[in-house]
């Protein structure tokens, strides 16, 4: 068949370039920070002729010294003037002299809407470690697992088409959006839905489209997700609609759970084709239960699943676990709608490796600068390994010296090159006294309640409750079954002593009080979600809420506890 033979070329290319890229990026480590230094300076040059190139005498800039003590490090609130001359006035080389193809656009920490820009040479770096390396490294896990390399075939792709644009006429959506609208030409061969283009958010319910294709594609090869929480909601909707979705595959229909619109069905239906014999087979594997196998039985070729499963994304990656067995995970690009800074070089692994030839890198030293209060930074072959530092890059889209406040520990050491992991968003602690108690140390705290509870919690959220003196943290749980879990207040006391040390020092002295706990409604996270997205809010954006930091989340996750039991 024409679209198999197309599908087989193009994943075998995929795994050659990829492969390539792979060599390329531990050949980088060998002259890491002078390959980083030489792409500063072509950034330079890039910018000199913009408005803040001028200003900054970029035309004068000769090296990484010179560049740190003549530029300032900055924040978006530096750039937003110069961008919005850019969208309102259309001067498109306020940043750099670089064509624009569009802007990521970004929540940001406050809430406000953040625009990004994008070159084509940010884009297709982009392109270079997402799919292309995902293959290759899955290609190479097979080969050292089974002896054999992966089988061609296509895949789940679930990211949406959220097709926003300026009134300038830019897109102004994200990065990865940008990369898929320029390679929708290979989207029938490598994505089970046979079209060159991704639906949007109101065309269909999207878990029905991926799955109502992907299960069909016996030889279904990946998943690739943003982050695991969308993979986990994924398989929990294939464990409830299951029978559903096998009738329509067999019957060659389109049921009312898709919430499929009149315009998108005829599009559906001229290429779905009655398929008794696949929906027998699925059947059958369902019908032996939903173990850790079952992915494996109805996807035998299913060789990785992509997505961020670190730190507010681990318990939805562990969810995951239970359906999927030994299909390994790649954790994803570290990057964000400012850039991509490092890639993982095998499967199933946390740490990432830095890349030198996508953004300038600079890393302020987070002790040092509680200290001093001092900011100064390092380059690429001088950080300490065990040490935590926050980002600060130089990208190829008109951001200089850019905190965005992202902190990474440094993990180990290729040649000059660092692994890293990431750790947190600057100011994404727990604090009351100085205990500093990050998202990590709460996840911990989680596990151990959900483990003693024989409950799956995935959402929770925990804030500063000053009700009582001392201050003390409450969280506030959310669990399918809604089960109570306030008695289990104890062995969260514990857990976090156990996870954040200096956590009962400042309790012993009278700082901190005991934690206490709240029972959240079922569906409250899934509801704050839809309203975010009905906002405005692209998908993709919409990230776990953790910390009851603002009055509006106070308010609406407050609102919605269940009442204590009697």
């Amino acid at each position: 068949m024409f679209r198999d033979l197309i599908t087989w070329i193009l994943v075998k290319s995929m795994i050659l370039v990829g492969n390539i890229n792979l060599r390329t990026m531990h050949r980088n480590t060998k002259k890491a920070r002078e390959l980083n230094e030489k792409l500063l300076m072509q950034i330079l040059r890039d910018g000199e002729n913009s408005s803040y190139g001028r200003e900054h005498h970029f035309s004068e800039i000769n090296s990484a010294d010179d560049y740190r003590k003549m530029v300032p490090v900055t924040t978006f609130e530096d750039y937003r003037p110069y961008i919005d001359r850019m969208i309102e006035n259309n001067e498109e080389d306020a940043l750099t002299s670089l064509p624009l193809v569009g802007y990521a656009q970004t929540s940001g920490t406050t809430g406000a809407s953040k625009y990004i820009p994008l070159t084509q040479k940010a884009v297709n770096f982009y392109k270079r470690y997402t799919l292309l390396t995902m293959m290759a490294l899955a290609d190479s896990y097979r080969r050292k697992t089974t002896g054999k390399g992966i089988k061609p075939s296509r895949g789940i792709f679930m990211c949406l088409d959220f097709n926003d644009y300026l009134p300038n006429g830019r897109p102004a959506t994200n990065v990865g959006e940008v990369a898929a609208k320029q390679l929708g030409f290979v989207f029938p061969y490598i994505l089970n839905p046979p079209f060159t283009h991704l639906f949007r958010l109101h065309d269909i319910d999207s878990k029905y489209l991926y799955l109502r294709f992907g299960l069909e594609n016996r030889d279904n090869l990946y998943i690739f997700a943003l982050f695991f929480n969308s993979v986990s909601d994924l398989m929990e909707y294939l464990k409830a609609n299951w029978e559903v979705l096998v009738d329509d595959i067999e019957k060659g229909t389109i049921s009312d759970i898709s919430r499929v619109s009149d315009e998108i069905r005829p599009q559906l239906m001229k290429v779905i084709r009655p398929n008794p014999g696949r929906a027998a087979e699925l059947r059958s594997e369902f019908g032996k239960g939903f173990d850790d196998t079952i992915i494996e039985r109805i996807w035998p070729n299913l060789s990785v699943i992509y997505a961020i499963g670190t730190t507010v994304y681990l318990p939805f990656a562990n969810n995951v676990r239970r359906f999927t067995g030994n299909i390994p995970f790649h954790q994803s690009i570290y990057g964000a709608s400012e850039g991509l800074f490092a890639s993982p070089d095998e499967l199933n692994v946390e740490r990432k490796l830095m890349l030198v030839d996508g953004c300038f890198l600079e890393f302020i030293p987070v002790e040092e600068e509680e200290q001093t209060g001092e900011v100064k930074t390092l380059l690429v072959d001088e950080l300490e390994v065990g040490k935590e530092y926050e980002m600060c890059i130089t990208n190829m889209a008109g951001l200089y010296r850019y905190r965005f406040g992202d902190i990474v520990m440094v993990e180990s050491y290729m040649n000059q090159c660092p692994y890293i992991i990431f750790c947190r968003r600057r100011g994404n602690l727990i604090n009351v006294a100085g205990e500093k108690t990050s998202e990590t140390d709460m996840e911990y705290v989680i596990e151990r309640i959900s483990k003693e509870a024989g409950v799956d919690i995935f959402n929770w959220v925990v804030y500063v409750s000053t009700d009582t003196r001392p201050a003390h943290y409450t969280l506030v749980l959310e669990n399918p079954e809604g089960k109570d879990l306030t008695g289990y207040a104890d062995l969260a006391e514990e857990a976090m002593g156990e996870a954040n040390l200096r956590y009962h020092y400042w309790q012993n002295i009278g700082y901190v009080g005991r934690i206490t706990i709240q029972n959240q409604r079922p569906g409250t996270h899934a509801e704050w979600a839809e309203m975010r997205v009905a906002g405005g809010t692209a998908p993709t954006q919409v990230k776990p809420v953790r910390i009851l930091d603002t009055e509006q989340k106070m308010d609406f996750f407050l609102s919605r506890l269940m009442e204590p039991a009697e």
